[in-house]
């Protein structure tokens, strides 16, 4: 079982830098999105997909949630030594399980893995995000997600603490199935029927990527676009489909700690030539016998064949699920404040204060109980602009870093000697 591959990444129409990176390496493609101004984002990014990259071993889902995690270290790593400590990335991965006959899927934030068949796609993963959260509480609608103005905040990345959780959903697959791993530059954009409609025609996957991000580019390009596309190629394809992802995705909460049910194998490198592809050695092959999992109410798995059904999470006790449980809401809540807090914090703004041009740090109006605090005086007088300048202090513009910010402080300058003169 092999995979086919193509990826394409963008700016898109608005933002100066690509903070988005993307890794299609032998058996284990990942999208990561950074953030936290142009130098952060971008460094975050970039630090997860290579520590990925060179993980020693990319076996299974257990290996895969290791890898993530290491990535999470090394963005801290990385943020203590260069100061700049509000950046964080998020992360959607997927692992070819040759052995299984299956695909693992990973995430962090809200970042997605999506999967086509017989021309419906299922969204796979959960965006971890506060209006993902409360659009499952049932608090907002739909039609109210696409528009929030907190739909930007995320509640899960990599970078914010130690040791993430990580979603894992594993899926039997079957010959001719599409994978799509995307940063929410594409699904903010395009609609989900346009999406559907671009894959039902998919048979080169570099040009079908493209096709994607210029459809993202076309309806406003307002974010960095990535995406990667995997198609499986099985030599042996004549199996049952998969269970529908949707079911997956709706059911109950994913395990960071799956069955294994067998023994791993090396990878075969897939046949795309996206752009921004970064190069993975050889997964190493686990040559340990297989291992019991059965514990209690969890049946014997057998490791000849992979059940052609999408793999349920562990089940141990029902008390152990309950702590487990209770536990997942209280590391959700503290999430949900640590992103809250870090959307109310990173972030600078300009606005007049008695006439003259301040810099804040914070989002105008605050965000809850995070009130936004002025940090640095320009001595510009308001009066002294003209009125285009005037009209744009006037609108509070918002920067991802305090140098972007005083740049656009220094263009309100050159404005006020043009207006002397």
């Amino acid at each position: 079982m092999r995979m086919d591959t193509g990826c394409a990444t963008d700016p898109g129409m608005i933002r100066e830098t690509n903070q988005d990176r993307v890794l299609i390496a032998p058996g284990v493609l990942v999208v990561a999105d950074g953030m936290g101004g142009h130098a952060g984002g971008e460094l975050a990014a970039e630090t997860a997909v290579e520590e990925i990259r060179h993980f020693p071993r990319l076996r299974d889902a257990d290996d895969l949630v290791d890898a993530i995690r290491s990535a999470n270290r090394a963005v801290l790593d990385a943020a203590d030594r260069t100061g700049m400590s509000s950046m964080g990335t998020t992360v959607v991965a997927a692992l070819l399980r040759p052995d299984r006959r299956s695909v693992t899927i990973a995430n962090v934030g809200d970042s997605r893995a999506y999967y086509f068949h017989a021309g419906e796609l299922d969204q796979i993963t959960r965006d971890h995000s506060l209006v993902e959260d409360l659009l499952r509480a049932g608090k907002i609608s739909e039609d109210e997600a696409r528009d929030h103005p907190h739909k930007n905040v995320v509640t899960r990345v990599l970078g914010i603490g130690e040791d993430p959780d990580v979603d894992i959903f594993e899926l039997a697959v079957r010959h001719q199935d599409l994978f799509l791993l995307a940063s929410d530059g594409l699904f903010n954009e395009v609609a989900h029927s346009e999406i559907v409609a671009v894959l039902s025609d998919a048979e080169d996957l570099d040009l079908t990527a493209h096709e994607l991000v210029r459809a993202a580019n076309r309806n406003g390009g307002n974010d960095n676009i990535s995406v990667v596309l995997a198609r499986v190629l099985d030599d042996a394809p004549e199996v049952a489909p998969p269970q529908s992802a949707s079911s997956i995705a709706q059911s109950s909460e994913p395990t960071v700690e799956p069955i294994d049910v067998g023994v791993g194998a090396a990878l075969e490198p897939g046949s795309g030539k996206g752009t921004d592809r970064l190069d993975l050695e050889d997964a190493i092959v686990d040559e340990s016998p297989p291992q019991d999992t059965s514990d209690g109410d969890v049946t014997e798995q057998a490791t000849e064949e992979l059940p052609m059904v999408g793999l349920p999470p562990v089940r141990r006790s029902s008390r152990l699920r309950a702590v487990v449980f209770a536990f997942c809401v209280l590391a959700l809540l503290a999430l949900g404040a640590g992103g809250l807090v870090a959307y109310g914090r990173n972030a600078w703004f300009i606005q007049p204060s008695a006439n003259e041009v301040v810099i804040y740090r914070g989002r105008p109006g605050g965000v809850l109980f995070i009130e936004p605090q002025a940090v640095e005086p320009t001595g510009i007088n308001v009066n002294d602009l003209n009125p285009a300048s005037r009209n744009d202090v006037d609108d509070q513009p918002v920067f991802g870093s305090l140098a972007d910010a005083r740049a656009f402080v220094d263009q309100l300058e050159l404005s006020t000697v043009r207006t002397s003169e």
